[in-house]
């Protein structure tokens, strides 16, 4: 199979265009133009360099060079969820199931079959502070945690409502996503709703760059494992569903 013929079989499959960093979100996976960026992309990374955006490329692509921020449980988290990312977690067995899932699960009070992404953070956390139970905010609900984080954090949250808000966003604070914009809105009320979240590990002009359980590359809420993720910040969509981000270390 052609280079050209497998990025186009795998967008909007396996990944998204508009989720891509740049240039990559700014070229048509059909044209060569699309492949020769992947394949001096993969040539300077030492990959395999076939033009194909396949996981392993795409891994690459969204992780970004660790920075120590100095603070001893900002650099802590992140390398946690950085750990995570690099093992590749995936669920084994049926959905939502796995011996590092139901780890995560644990971590929650979750079970093994429950959703996990929350519970995912709680065991970051964890394992960051060498805790041998999570913080009072944490929880299995992505939006439990919101409402309990974000009130524990006080000034240091922020939701795209607010003013400069990409400005205040920080690696280390949990982000958190309703399943649609109706969502996001009746969980600014204090309402329950479905929602998703993930750990902040990276932030620039482009967007804020997460490590997320209980997703897929798509982007689901419902996925099959750990993956690294890139919201643009001008991705309309996804900020509509984003309820907040708050900062994690300090609660």
């Amino acid at each position: 199979m052609t280079a050209a013929a497998y990025n186009v079989a795998q967008a909007g499959k396996a990944w998204q265009v508009v989720d891509l960093p740049p240039p990559f979100c700014t070229l048509d996976p059909a044209t060569p133009a699309f492949a020769a960026a992947v394949t001096t992309f993969q040539a300077a990374k030492g990959l395999t360099a076939d033009g194909k955006l396949g996981p392993v490329t795409l891994a690459k692509m969204l992780q970004r060079a660790p920075v120590a921020t100095g603070v001893l449980t900002v650099d802590a988290l992140i390398a946690t969820c950085e750990h995570e990312a690099d093992l590749q977690v995936r669920e084994v067995g049926g959905m939502n199931r796995g011996p590092k899932v139901e780890a995560y699960q644990r971590a929650g009070g979750l079970g093994p079959g429950d959703p996990w992404c929350a519970a995912f953070v709680a065991w970051c956390v964890m394992q960051a502070r060498q805790l041998d139970k999570p913080p009072t905010w944490c929880s299995g609900s992505a939006i439990t945690t919101w409402h309990k984080g974000s009130k524990r954090a006080g000034d240091g949250s922020t939701t795209p409502l607010s003013a400069g808000y990409q400005s205040k966003v920080k690696p280390g604070w949990v982000w958190v996503r309703a399943k649609d914009p109706k969502g996001a809105t009746d969980a600014a009320r204090g309402l329950w709703v479905q929602g998703h979240c993930g750990v902040v590990v990276a932030v620039d002009a482009v967007g804020f760059y997460t490590v997320e359980g209980n997703t897929n590359a798509a982007g689901s809420r419902d996925g099959d494992g750990v993956y690294r993720k890139l919201h643009k910040w001008s991705d309309a969509a996804q900020i509509a569903r984003t309820v907040g981000w708050f900062d994690s270390t300090h609660i």
